[in-house]
C-alpha cells in the first residue's frame, strides 16, 4: 500500500496555521516588531495596539461586508489533476500483514491554489498585515508539508476593492499558496458499498445502462405526488 500522505480537506491546515499564528502574536504583539523591521516606533506601537484590541478574524470564504475589519479569509483559487496514475492508482489492501484481499484502494495527484484575503480599513494596515501573515505561512510551511501539502510556494498581490461585497473603504491584498497533495477513496467505506450497490441496480452484467420498469423487472419506481 502507498506511505503518500493523503489530504482530505486542505483548507483546514490552512486556516489552523493561520489562527495559530494570530493566538501567538496576540499573546506576545511584540513579535511584529521583529517581522516588520522597516515601521517607525510610532507605527509598530500604534499596530501593536491595533491587534490586541482587534485581532485579525481568521475565516473560510471570502469577506463578510459587515465586518468586522481585519479580515483574513481563506478561498480555493483553483483546484485540478495533476497527474492520474494508471487504473486510478488502484492497490489492492490486504488484512494486516497477511494475503486475505479485502478492498481495492485508489489515489491521484491533484495541484491547487489557495488564496488568503488580507483586508483592512488603511491601505498601510493592509500591506503591514499582508506581510505579517506571510511571515505566518512561511513558518507554517514545515506544518504543511508534513500533513502533505507538497511543493508549497507562496505569491502574492493587491486586489481591486469589489464594492459588490466589500465597503468602499477596505482594502485587500492576497497571498496564494499553491501545492500539490494526494486524495485517496476505497471501495469498502460505507460510501462506496452503498454507491456501488445502487449502481448495479441500473447495470447489466456486460455493464450497459439497464434501466428498466419495477413492472418489468428493474429498479425504477414510478413517482407518485
Amino acid at each position: 500500500m502507498t506511505t503518500t500522505k493523503t489530504v482530505s480537506v486542505p483548507e483546514q491546515t490552512i486556516r489552523a496555521v493561520l489562527q495559530a499564528g494570530v493566538d501567538t502574536i496576540s499573546e506576545d504583539p511584540s513579535l511584529l516588531d521583529g517581522i516588520l523591521t522597516d515601521l517607525s516606533t510610532a507605527d509598530l506601537t500604534s499596530l501593536r495596539a491595533k491587534w490586541t484590541t482587534n485581532p485579525p478574524r481568521v475565516m473560510s470564504g471570502y469577506a463578510r461586508a459587515e465586518g468586522p475589519f481585519p479580515q483574513v479569509a481563506v478561498t480555493l483559487g483553483s483546484e485540478q489533476i495533476l497527474q492520474d496514475y494508471i487504473g486510478l492508482g488502484e492497490e489492492t489492501m490486504f488484512l494486516g500483514d497477511g494475503d486475505d484481499k479485502i478492498g481495492r484502494r485508489y489515489h491521484r495527484r491533484l495541484k491547487a491554489d489557495f488564496q488568503v484575503h488580507v483586508y483592512a480599513e488603511h491601505p498601510d494596515v493592509c500591506a503591514w498585515y499582508y506581510r505579517v501573515f506571510r511571515r505566518i505561512m512561511n513558518v507554517g510551511i514545515e506544518r504543511f508539508v508534513h500533513v502533505g501539502l507538497q511543493d508549497p510556494v507562496l505569491s502574492g498581490m493587491e486586489l481591486v476593492p469589489d464594492p459588490r461585497f466589500v465597503p468602499d473603504n477596505v482594502f485587500i491584498r492576497r497571498i496564494t499558496l499553491s501545492v500539490e497533495y494526494e486524495e485517496d477513496w476505497s471501495d469498502q467505506d460505507g460510501l462506496a458499498r452503498s454507491l456501488l450497490e445502487r449502481l448495479e441496480t441500473y447495470l447489466s452484467g456486460d455493464g450497459a445502462l439497464e434501466i428498466l420498469h419495477e413492472d418489468q423487472g428493474g429498479g425504477v419506481v414510478p413517482y407518485s405526488p
